[in-house]
């Protein structure tokens, strides 16, 4: 996750805004935006100067128009479960800035899970407590919505997903579910089950209708959107309890009769999980390991910007998030790339988590021809209990900008910020974006909100991205549309899904493809149908945020 621009700088932040309460740094509307507190013309102008100090003066600035009604994190944490969950719930109604974008019915919410937690409070028991809490940030479609357990999971995790049974599965773009993966030597392989085996039913349940009832409170990036929902819920298919047993009925891949097998779930170390992380390009342990805040990074890059050539010339650039430190990295590689004459560029998003907004405008610019416009930021404003437009960004076309083929790769686990260069893609149809599935579809600013009991932190945006029209963009809506959409979806078949398990990113090399075909034709691409954006936000979680609380509040956007 991560905290939006004026998110993830809260360390940094604290000190520079108390200072500017006292001596106010002079804000710059404009007649667009008259009581903004701060607009960038040209969103790279900051990084450019290379002085982050200064940059978080303006940040500071974008916030004076309500700085002075800001409130320290909420502290739930002394109370009751019970007496905690009832603020949780007042403080989302108050603040929450999509309750009307997602149709969020907040009262009912709070009855139906409100004696789920009376009861696991009655008994003491933690890890019924915490499920009950995720299970109701969960309700709201959001990425952002979340929770940080500083203290632990209390094995509630473990106790509902620990083990699997021995397959993966993938839902095809013709519809039919096929086992991807089998372990070696597990109870499925010696059964006879084999990848490209299509299943027809899971314990007794039509395997479609098995899929959708099965629950993603323990994705590691919750999903925003339907297809983001779709496919964790098929990675969470094959895992249960350890020791629980399922049925499992498949139509042999060399047409043979039937196979129905009863397979008992085993502590794999989330093997099955990790066999389908390759939306990412590769696989990666999103779900065993300690801290997924701080282990599940460096599975990718411990980079902030990854440059290199890739075969036929081409620049590849992976941006993992966007913080004041990629700005010169990411121009460094842009400059190699021009500077090698290279025919095309990969743009890869698939990890981004986010961070602040405006570098991510300023990468855009980059690319595009013209200016284009990129976001109105809003905040909730407690003095006045309304949601205030505090900034506005405009993405510049940059002086050295390359005006090649570029392709941009995304994941559900863009999340953010990370969404900002494919939005600004999708709006200006500078070039395609190739991937299975979309971004993530959470593109508010978030934040850390509140201090749970028993060390629980609860994160939700209380602001949003709007358009020039003012009305939200990139966050999914309350029929689970939004993020930013590929042009061209690799295909989802049973030759790429047995290229993905194998270890090639194919996803990549559909993109290396498209480069080729813009060489042969020597023209630019241009989408029948530019997608539609969502919105950003991201946490870029640093426990000592805890003691932060009021700074927390105010930090960097999003993301």
């Amino acid at each position: 996750m991560k905290v939006p621009r004026y998110r993830a700088i809260a360390g940094v932040l604290l000190p520079v805004l108390l200072v500017t309460i006292i001596f106010p740094v002079v804000a710059a509307g404009s007649d667009s935006c008259p009581g903004c507190g701060m607009v960038w013309k040209d969103t790279c102008a900051p990084f450019e100067k290379n002085n982050e100090t200064a940059y978080n003066e303006e940040l500071v600035a974008a916030f004076s128009p309500i700085a002075a009604n800001q409130t320290p994190l909420a502290d739930f944490s002394n109370e009751s479960w019970s007496d905690a969950f009832l603020s949780l719930h007042t403080l989302f109604k108050e603040r929450y800035a999509f309750t009307r974008w997602r149709a969020v019915d907040w009262d009912t919410l709070y009855q139906t899970y409100a004696p789920v937690i009376a009861d696991a409070e009655k008994k003491q028991d933690k890890a019924a407590y915490y499920r009950a809490l995720r299970e109701y940030l969960f309700s709201v479609p959001d990425g952002y919505i979340g929770i940080m357990p500083a203290t632990g999971e209390f094995g509630a995790k473990y106790a509902d997903i620990g083990g699997g049974y021995g397959i993966a599965v993938s839902r095809l773009d013709s519809g039919k579910v096929i086992v991807s993966y089998v372990a070696n030597g597990s109870a499925a392989e010696i059964a006879g089950i084999r990848p490209d085996d299509e299943v027809t039913t899971w314990n007794g349940k039509e395997i479609h209708a098995a899929i959708n009832a099965t629950s993603y409170i323990w994705a590691v990036k919750k999903p925003s959107t339907a297809e983001g929902i779709l496919l964790h819920q098929q990675r969470f298919l094959t895992r249960g309890p350890v020791g629980k047993s399922v049925t499992v009925s498949v139509i042999r891949r060399d047409n043979s009769s039937p196979l129905i097998v009863n397979l008992t779930a085993y502590d794999d170390g989330y093997e099955t999980l990790k066999k389908t992380s390759t939306f990412l390009g590769r696989q990666v342990n999103d779900y065993g390991v300690k801290q997924i805040w701080t282990d599940i990074q460096p599975q990718i890059s411990n980079d902030t910007v990854t440059y290199r050539t890739l075969p036929g010339g081409y620049a590849y650039i992976a941006i993992y998030s966007e913080s004041y430190d990629v700005y010169q990295p990411f121009k460094s590689a842009m400059q190699s790339a021009i500077k090698n004459k290279t025919p095309g560029i990969v743009l890869d998003f698939r990890y981004n988590s986010g961070g602040d907004d405006n570098i991510a405008s300023c990468v855009a610019g980059w690319f595009v021809e013209q200016p284009v416009f990129y976001e109105y930021v809003t905040k909730y404003d407690p003095g006045t209990h309304t949601f205030k437009v505090l900034s506005e960004a405009w993405t510049q076309p940059q002086p050295d900008a390359f005006d090649g083929p570029v392709a941009v790769l995304v994941s559900p686990d863009t999340i953010s910020s990370g969404e900002g260069v494919p939005m600004i893609f999708a709006k200006t149809g500078r070039g395609p974006i190739i991937s299975w599935y979309g971004t993530n579809g959470a593109f508010g600013m978030n934040n850390f909100q509140a201090a749970m009991p028993l060390g629980q932190y609860i994160t939700f945006p209380d602001g949003a991205s709007l358009d020039i029209n003012g009305t939200i963009q990139v966050d999914s809506n309350a029929m689970l549309a939004g993020g930013v959409s590929p042009q061209i979806r690799v295909p989802m078949n049973e030759d790429m899904v047995a290229r993905s398990v194998a270890g090639e990113d194919v996803q990549l090399t559909y993109a290396m493809q498209w480069l080729d075909s813009q060489q042969k034709q020597n023209a630019s691409f241009v989408p029948a149908v530019p997608a539609t954006p969502t919105q950003k936000a991201s946490l870029v979680p640093a426990l000592p945020f805890v003691a932060l609380g009021f700074v927390v509040a105010i930090a960097k956007r999003r993301k």
